[in-house]
């Protein structure tokens, strides 16, 4: 077994730690079923987590072949830096083969202002 020393106390969050999110309708067009919408819909989930490093869900049209809502969410230890990932990923979207019917939200916000972590 691999032994290691536990820590004496809990990790801080950064002060300046931010969370982003993103929630965009997408549009696929050309899709005649909902196997036409899963492979766009996998690889955007696979490149969001990996490339963006950022959490990715199907939140809406689930039942629609045409029409997915997603949202996306993305944390950094700057305010600056979640608000470029979410630029990166909305510039991503944009450049993909389906349309960007709108984007709903898209917010950051530093984490001590959305809960009371100094308690």
């Amino acid at each position: 077994m691999c032994w290691r020393p536990t820590r004496t106390e809990k990790s801080r969050v950064r002060s300046d730690a931010c969370i982003g999110v993103l929630f965009a309708e997408l549009h696929f067009p050309g899709n005649r079923s909902l196997k036409d919408k899963r492979a766009p819909l996998n690889s955007l989930r696979d490149v969001v987590q990996r490339r963006f490093k950022a959490a990715f869900t199907e939140a809406g049209g689930q039942d629609s072949w045409q029409r997915a809502e997603v949202l996306i969410v993305a944390a950094a230890s700057s305010l600056a830096q979640t608000r470029e990932r979410l630029d990166e990923i909305e510039r991503y979207l944009n450049g993909r083969e389906f349309e960007v019917s709108r984007t709903l939200l898209k917010a950051a916000e530093p984490v001590r202002a959305l809960w009371d972590i100094d308690s």
